[in-house]
């Protein structure tokens, strides 16, 4: 029967299920004529067996938000500069050392900044089927007295419109409207690019930033001398023409600009849309009449003119009338007087409606919800195709409110999210297809965790439930 190993990687983490490691992030400044230096990490085993370790060296990038650790010959590696006496550790119970680890530096290095880590590797449990190998990851991070650049490049730059030439996959990831901007960045600098600040599309046809896509450090990642593609999703029919494609932010304290001109070709979509946000509206019913304001943005490059609504004579949506230019937005608010209507304990769901002379979409299906009564917060789950290296998850909404959750797989090394949030109206189902292995070591630490919409913290669990066929 074949074996199958399961690497579990523990970074940026000391709790562990038998050993732990100490630091976890080696951030080192070399000085000026240095060709050699000494590092020391603590390994201790706090488990009342013999720990048995197995040392590796390897290289160490971030990839947007991806940890890698073999990228082939790397110039910015210390991969194949760290050496040490042994690579096979054992620890009595109770045990803690002290690991040395030489880094002999070339001396023709020239980069602000060297990268690579340490795998403190440790067999767990043992069946016919499955070995577990927990792998407890200190990184290495050298500065070195050479002044930082960041040479940025976007090397190319594209606009796939949803409404008409995106492929199939990427349509079931965002759905048939919008664009997304795709990029390939490359850092030509010595050191780590890792930016916050934002990245901007301006129409040089009708002269106007369409948008602004935030972009932080913690995702918008490249290490020097790499290629990195980022994606980004944006909710507007974008007029055909001429774009810039700006990016504009800080990076380890300096200032990093570039641009792109692009052409967006082809026939001008014909849809129409507005934006309102919130797209869920939620409004707790407390007094007579009650307010909330929202956000009305139109989507499109033609100016419309429309008004909004709902079945409820109760709720009433300002202004009566809209007008808006070119992607531009206002603010509106809502009325609801309680005297004119009577509330269902939960959650009380009202679509909102648009009238216009001609066809206008509204993103996301807004709604607005009124929270009135006694409110419940439940859901059932249960496991359906179940095959080699996948599974599903069904998650029901048993209760009257609006449900935010996300499925989680929990032990006692780390939790990873299986899902990104979600949100369920009362008696929605939805499945979430798993990209892992289904076995009772899945089954016992798998859950959703769950709230009210609204809530500030997720601070219910369920484990995921049966299979049923």
């Amino acid at each position: 029967m074949r074996k199958i190993i399961l690497v579990i990687l523990l970074f940026f983490s000391v709790v562990s299920f038998t050993i732990t490691i100490y630091p976890v992030v080696n951030r080192i400044d070399i000085s000026s004529g240095t060709n050699e230096i000494k590092i020391i990490i603590n390994v201790a085993n706090s488990a009342p067996a013999i720990a048995e370790v197995e040392v590796e060296f390897s290289d160490f990038v971030i990839e947007g938000n991806k940890y890698l650790y073999d990228v082939g010959e790397y110039s910015y590696s210390i991969k194949n500069w760290m050496t040490s006496e042994s690579t096979y550790l054992i620890l009595q119970p109770g045990e803690s050392i002290d690991y040395e680890i030489k880094l002999n530096i070339p001396r023709d290095f020239r980069g602000a900044q060297a990268f690579g880590a340490v795998h403190f590797k440790q067999k767990g449990g043992k069946t016919d089927v499955f070995e577990t190998v927990f792998d407890y990851v200190s990184l290495i991070i050298l500065d070195f007295p050479v002044q930082k650049n960041m040479r940025t490049e976007i090397i190319d730059a594209q606009v796939v419109d949803l409404t008409s030439i995106a492929s199939e996959s990427l349509i079931n990831k965002y759905g048939n409207f919008g664009a997304v901007v795709e990029l390939k960045i490359k850092n030509n600098g010595n050191a780590v690019l890792a930016v916050n600040g934002e990245l901007r599309l301006i129409s040089r046809e009708i002269n106007r930033i369409i948008t602004s896509i935030p972009l932080t450090s913690n995702s918008f990642v490249v290490f020097p001398n790499r290629v990195v593609s980022f994606e980004y999703f944006v909710p507007f029919v974008l007029p055909r023409g001429k774009f810039e494609v700006q990016m504009d932010g800080i990076s380890q304290g300096m200032r990093v600009t570039n641009f792109k001109r692009i052409n967006i070709t082809g026939e001008q979509p014909k849809e129409t849309a507005v934006l309102i946000d919130p797209f869920i509206i939620l409004i707790p019913v407390e007094r007579t009449i009650e307010n909330a304001k929202i956000n009305i943005q139109n989507l499109s490059p033609k100016s419309l003119r429309f008004s909004l609504k709902t079945n409820s004579d109760s709720i009433e949506i300002f202004p009566s009338t809209i007008r808006l230019s070119p992607y531009t937005k206002i603010n509106g608010f809502i009325k609801y007087d309680s005297r004119n209507s009577s509330l269902n304990d939960g959650d009380n769901i009202f679509e909102i409606d648009i009238t216009s002379e001609e066809k206008i979409f509204l993103f996301k299906n807004p709604v607005i919800v009124l929270r009135s009564g006694e409110l419940t917060v439940d859901c059932e789950t249960f496991v359906t195709d179940v095959a080699t290296n996948t599974f599903s998850i069904n998650v029901r909404n048993t209760g009257n409110t609006i449900l935010q959750g996300k499925i989680i797989r929990q032990d006692p090394l780390q939790t990873i999210d299986f899902t990104e949030e979600f949100v369920l109206f009362p008696n929605e189902s939805k499945k979430f297809v798993i990209s892992s292995a289904y076995n009772e070591i899945v089954k016992n630490s798998t859950f959703i965790l769950f709230k009210k919409y609204g809530d500030k913290k997720l601070d219910q669990k369920k484990i995921i439930g049966e299979v049923k066929k």
